[in-house]
C-alpha cells in the first residue's frame, strides 16, 4: 500500500506542475505548426478531421502515389509512433490510463479520417509498469519508433539517455507530461504546456497576496518526502521569497500519506501558519484539512497544483467544508460538474472523441487533455510536412509554435521556446464544488499580466543531453545520438 500511494502521489504531483489557463469561452486564434494561424469561427468538427480552432488536423493524401518511406519509423502507408505510461504497475493498476485511451482515442479517430496525410498511425502503448520505463524506451528505440508522443512515466529519468542515444537516431518527445528536471529541461523534447525548470509561475500567489495580504508573513509548506516532491516545493519557496513573502514552516509527510496529522497541524498551529502551499494528491490534502478543522486549525487559504481539480478532494473532507479555501492552479478549461451546453466546446471535443474513440476504458481526465494537446501539437506539425515527413521537418515546425492553445483546450503556450506561460486561473474549492476565483482578467477571462512568472536562481536539476557534439552548432534530431 506504501509504494502504490507513493507512485501515485508523485506521479498526480508534479505531472501537472506546469499551470497556464484555459477558456470557457471561444479560444483566441492560435499558430498552428507550420506558421498557419486559425481563428474559432465555422471551423470543421470532429466528424470532418477537425478539431477546436485548428482546422483541419486529419486527412487523406492529395496524391497517395508519391507517399513513400521517409525516415525511421515512417512508410508509405503507416507513421509508428509510441505513447509510454504506467498503468500496468501491479500496485497501482490504472495508474495513468488516460494517456492510453487519449492515444487510442487520438490514433483512431485521426486514421478514421485519413490519418497525417494518408499515412496512418499505428500508435505502441508503452507501458513502464513504474519500475520498467527504461526497457520500454530500449525496445521502442529497437523498434525503430518514429517519435514519443501524449505519454508520461513517473521515473522518466531514467528514459532519456537511451532516448537521446538511440543507434537509430534520437527519439523525440511530444510529451503529454514530464516529472523531473532532467526529462523536462532535455533536448527533442516539447511539452504543450511547458514546466521549465528556470521558471516559476506566480500569478496564483499575487492574487493570495492581494485577496489575504495579512497571511504571507506566515506560509506554510508541507510535501510529501521524495526528492522530486522536495524539489517542486523548494521552487515554489524560492519564488515567495522573491515576491517578499516569508515561509515559517516547512513540513514534510510520509509519500504514503501520514497515519495521523495531528503532529503535522500542531507544528502549523505553532509556527502561526496561515496560508499553505500543498504538495501531494487530493485524497490526502483532504483527509489533512479534515482533521485540521477538528484540531482548530483555521487557513486562510491553501494553493495547490492542477491535479487537485479532482472530485475525490470532496470525497475525501470530512465534512466537505474542510476542503473551503483550497485554491487549484488549472492549465485547462473546467470540465467537472459543467454541463455539456456550458462546456467549453474543445473541451467537449476531447471528452467525445474519448467516449467515441479510447475502446473500453474511456478515461477522461485532466492528464489526458494534456496529453491529446500533444497530439494535436505533433500532428499540426507532421501535417505541415506533407509527403516528405521526417523527424527533422516536425522538428522544425514545432520550434516556430510561440502561441498554442491545443485547438482551445488551454490558453495560449509557448512550447516552440518552451517558456513558462504568464496566463493563469484559480479554481477555489467551495462547499464541495470548484469556482473560479475573481483573478481581474485582462484577456478575455486570463490574468496574462507579465508578473506572473518569476525567474528561479537556484539548481533545481539539469536537462538531459545529446550525446552528439554536432547537435549544439546543428540543433535537429538528425545530429543528436548514434546511426
Amino acid at each position: 500500500m506504501r509504494l502504490r500511494s507513493t507512485a501515485m502521489a508523485l506521479t498526480l504531483t508534479l505531472a501537472v506542475a506546469a499551470c497556464g489557463r484555459s477558456s470557457t469561452k471561444d479560444a483566441a486564434p492560435s499558430t498552428a505548426p507550420g506558421g498557419a494561424t486559425t481563428t474559432p469561427s465555422a471551423q470543421p468538427g470532429l466528424d470532418q478531421g477537425g478539431f477546436g480552432d485548428l482546422g483541419v488536423v486529419c486527412q487523406n493524401a492529395k496524391d497517395a502515389t508519391v507517399l513513400k518511406a521517409t525516415d525511421v519509423g515512417v512508410t508509405a502507408s503507416e507513421i509508428d509512433v509510441t505513447t509510454f505510461s504506467d498503468p500496468g504497475y501491479a500496485g497501482a493498476k490504472g495508474l495513468n490510463q488516460e494517456l492510453f485511451d487519449t492515444a487510442t482515442a487520438f490514433a483512431n479517430w485521426c486514421n478514421q479520417h485519413g490519418g497525417i496525410n494518408g499515412r496512418k498511425i499505428n500508435v505502441t502503448l508503452a507501458d513502464g509498469k513504474l519500475f520498467e520505463a527504461q526497457q520500454r524506451m530500449v525496445e521502442a528505440c529497437d523498434a525503430k519508433t518514429f517519435m514519443a508522443v501524449g505519454g508520461g512515466n513517473v521515473f522518466d529519468d531514467n528514459m532519456q539517455k537511451d532516448r537521446l542515444s538511440c543507434k537509430y537516431g534520437a527519439i523525440p518527445q511530444v510529451a503529454g507530461y514530464l516529472v523531473t528536471g532532467i526529462a523536462a529541461d532535455s533536448e527533442l523534447t516539447k511539452q504543450p504546456v511547458p514546466n521549465p525548470g528556470n521558471q516559476q509561475p506566480v500569478g496564483s500567489y499575487l492574487y493570495l497576496k492581494k485577496a489575504f495580504p495579512a497571511s504571507m508573513d506566515h506560509i506554510g509548506i508541507l510535501t510529501g518526502q521524495l526528492p522530486t516532491t522536495e524539489v517542486v516545493a523548494k521552487r515554489n519557496q524560492e519564488a515567495l521569497v522573491q515576491l517578499g513573502d516569508k515561509v515559517v514552516y516547512n513540513g514534510e509527510y510520509p509519500p504514503a500519506g501520514a497515519d495521523n496529522w495531528r503532529p503535522y497541524v500542531a507544528a502549523m498551529q505553532a509556527a502561526g501558519v496561515k496560508g499553505l502551499y500543498w504538495v501531494g494528491q487530493p485524497a490526502l490534502l483532504g483527509t489533512m484539512l479534515s482533521q485540521a478543522k477538528g484540531l482548530g486549525l483555521k487557513l486562510d487559504w491553501v494553493q495547490t497544483d492542477a491535479n487537485h481539480y479532482d472530485q475525490v478532494l470532496f470525497d475525501s473532507a470530512k465534512p466537505v467544508e474542510a476542503a473551503d479555501g483550497v485554491y487549484v492552479r488549472s492549465a485547462f478549461a473546467p470540465f467537472i460538474g459543467v454541463s455539456d451546453a456550458a462546456m467549453n466546446p474543445a473541451t467537449k471535443q476531447y471528452i467525445d472523441m474519448v467516449n467515441q474513440f479510447a475502446g473500453s476504458s474511456k478515461k477522461v481526465a485532466y492528464l489526458g487533455d494534456q496529453a491529446l494537446s500533444a497530439w494535436l501539437l505533433w500532428a499540426k506539425g507532421a501535417s505541415s510536412c506533407g509527403a516528405d515527413l521526417t523527424r527533422d521537418c516536425v522538428w522544425a515546425a514545432l520550434d516556430k509554435v510561440t502561441s498554442w492553445t491545443g485547438g482551445g483546450l488551454h490558453a495560449a503556450q509557448d512550447p516552440g521556446t518552451g517558456k513558462a506561460a504568464n496566463c493563469y486561473v484559480l479554481f477555489e474549492a467551495k462547499t464541495g464544488k470548484f469556482i473560479e476565483a475573481d483573478i481581474s482578467p485582462n484577456d478575455g477571462i486570463y490574468n496574462c499580466d507579465k508578473q506572473n512568472v518569476v525567474e528561479l536562481k537556484g539548481n533545481y536539476g539539469a536537462g538531459a543531453k545529446c550525446p552528439n557534439p554536432a547537435y549544439k552548432s546543428d540543433p535537429k534530431p538528425s545530429t543528436c545520438g548514434t546511426k
